[in-house]
């Protein structure tokens, strides 16, 4: 019974995960298919499906509970879950209309641009869904922090340690002889 099974939804979030799901099947499908076309029907039947929809639908146990924590959230902050996922289906849309539309006017003849329009779509894809994941995961969109900014916290973190060895060593360590 769905009241007895585990939660699926992240308390951090009130949001499931498994949604996620969603997109990230049609990020695979995108990747592989320059060196899998046998995917282009897969990528060709994908279609965007709401939260609601995909937890309608789902016979994962918990999937009910899922629905009803979904009703409960924060109007506001269901507004920004939406508006990402609303960016993530315009933007898998707008690839699959590409790729559809390429295929129809070069086939198969012209594999480095079918890469090119895959590499792009999966790049962008992948920050709209690290921001959707950080939502879910940590119920902020912000998504991890850049190279720069990791790489200027981890030195930071290393001047500081260097620091507090030598002024540990700085310090006499045993009594003075008089």
């Amino acid at each position: 019974m769905d009241d007895t099974a585990p939660s699926l939804v992240n308390p951090a979030s009130g949001l499931a995960n498994d949604y996620l799901n969603l997109f990230n099947e049609i990020l695979m499908i995108i990747e592989q298919l320059p060196t899998m076309p046998e995917l282009f029907d897969d990528l060709l039947a994908w279609k965007p499906v709401t939260y609601q929809e995909y937890f309608s639908r789902s016979i994962l146990p918990g999937s009910r509970s899922a629905l009803a924590d979904y009703n409960r959230l924060n109007p506001s902050f269901r507004s920004r879950f939406e508006a990402i996922v609303d960016d993530l289906d315009r933007l898998a849309t707008g690839t699959v209309a590409s790729i559809r539309r390429h295929i129809k006017t070069k086939g198969t003849d012209d594999p480095q641009a079918l890469a090119a329009i895959c590499e792009r779509a999966t790049a962008a894809l992948r920050e709209k869904l690290s921001r959707a994941v950080a939502l879910v995961n940590h119920g902020t969109a912000d998504t991890a922090e850049d190279a720069q900014a990791r790489a200027d916290r981890l030195m930071a973190v290393r001047i500081k340690a260097l620091a507090d060895v030598r002024d540990f060593w700085a310090k006499p360590r045993f009594p003075t002889s008089e």
